[in-house]
Parts: structure tokens; C-alpha cells; sequence
């Protein structure tokens, strides 16, 4: 063979494929749908966030409650965006699903119990980001029909747990509820969305 039908053979053979970001979980997923977990390393224990959709709306920010599952209990959020630099929060809400929920259970000027926490320190503990494959953080909480990120993360969450598990929950026997620090992975998509909670 000459060295022309040897280029000739090379040219024909197929090209690699271009590399993909690594995507969590299925590739498209509704974020009602999806599950995210974290694990600790040296524990088999889980923690879970699921993304609720609320009957009519759960906030002004979202139509999607936050659902977090911890070893002892669940705990609910609403989400809230503040203008400028401080993103978006979680503040904390009785279960939705209660005949009487959802209440909130922040004091006022963040909520409407008048004998909720209004401590700054629990505020400043309840920062909530959605990540892409990129780890570029997003603007806005996430709604109902979208795409679920790959990764949430709830950075000082585990700091309000240890120290002020009451104040994120009705439960009267909430202690401490120890917490790694990490990012939640997209792990699996539900078959359905979770029912409508809420009013």
C-alpha cells in the first residue's frame, strides 16, 4: 500500500466522540420529579431533598415547596429571592400536607407567626443554590415543568439543624440534627411528581 492510500484509509476512519459534562441522575427530568441525595463518608446514613408542587402557590417565588429528609425527620421550606447580591433562601413552613398547613414559622418581618424565630443567625443559615454540571449557581429558585439542576446545595443549613432544629420544625422534641456539609446529587427520577400539597 503507498503512502497515499495509506492517508487516504486514516481520513476515513471514524472520528471519537466530543467529550459531555458528566450529568447527575437522567439526562432530562422535571424538577418535581427529581430526588437528590447526600451521603456522609463515613455513615450510611441519607439525607434527601424532593421539590413538592403546590396546589395553587406555595410562595411568590416558586409554586414548589422544599422538602428536606434528615435521619430524624422532614423539615419544609418556602422559597424567597431577595433583591441584590443575597440570592435566594429557604424559610421554613409546617408540613404542607397537614389539614391545617402550611404555616410559617418565621416571625415577622420574614413571615407571619408572631411567635416565630426572627434570630438573624437561623436567617443567615437558610441560603439555597442550584447548581448546573458546571457548578455555574443560578438566579432564580426552581419552578414547576423546568429542568432539575444536577446539584443543590443548602450551604449553612447543617449549622440551623445543629443548633436550632426547633426553629425549622413543629416537632417539639427537635434537638440537634446533625448535618454534613455537601452538595446534594440528582440521584433518581420519579415515574410522578409528588401529590399537590398546600392550599
Amino acid at each position: 500500500m503507498n503512502r497515499i492510500s495509506v492517508v487516504a484509509a486514516l481520513c476515513l476512519l471514524p472520528l471519537p466522540a466530543p467529550a459531555q459534562a458528566p450529568v447527575a441522575g437522567p439526562a432530562s427530568c422535571e424538577v418535581e420529579r427529581a430526588v437528590y441525595e447526600m451521603t456522609a463518608p463515613d455513615t450510611d446514613e441519607i439525607w434527601r431533598i424532593g421539590l413538592v408542587p403546590a396546589r395553587h402557590v406555595a410562595s411568590i417565588a416558586s409554586d414548589l415547596y422544599l422538602k428536606l429528609t434528615t435521619p430524624q425527620r422532614d423539615y419544609w421550606f418556602t422559597f424567597s429571592v431577595s433583591q441584590g447580591y443575597s440570592g435566594i433562601s429557604v424559610f421554613p413552613v409546617s408540613d404542607p400536607y397537614a389539614e391545617d398547613g402550611p404555616h410559617d414559622l418565621l416571625g415577622p418581618p420574614f413571615g407571619a407567626n408572631p411567635k416565630g424565630i426572627t434570630d438573624p443567625d437561623v436567617l443567615g443559615a437558610l441560603r439555597f443554590l442550584t447548581l448546573d454540571t458546571e457548578f455555574n449557581v443560578a438566579f432564580v429558585p426552581p419552578m414547576s415543568g423546568e429542568d432539575a439542576p444536577p446539584y443543590i446545595m443548602l450551604p449553612e443549613i447543617g449549622r440551623a439543624l445543629w443548633y436550632d432544629a426547633a426553629a425549622l420544625t413543629e416537632d417539639e422534641t427537635a434537638d440537634r440534627d446533625p448535618m454534613p456539609r455537601g452538595i446534594f446529587k440528582r440521584t433518581q427520577c420519579l415515574a410522578a411528581p409528588h401529590p399537590q400539597a398546600g392550599p
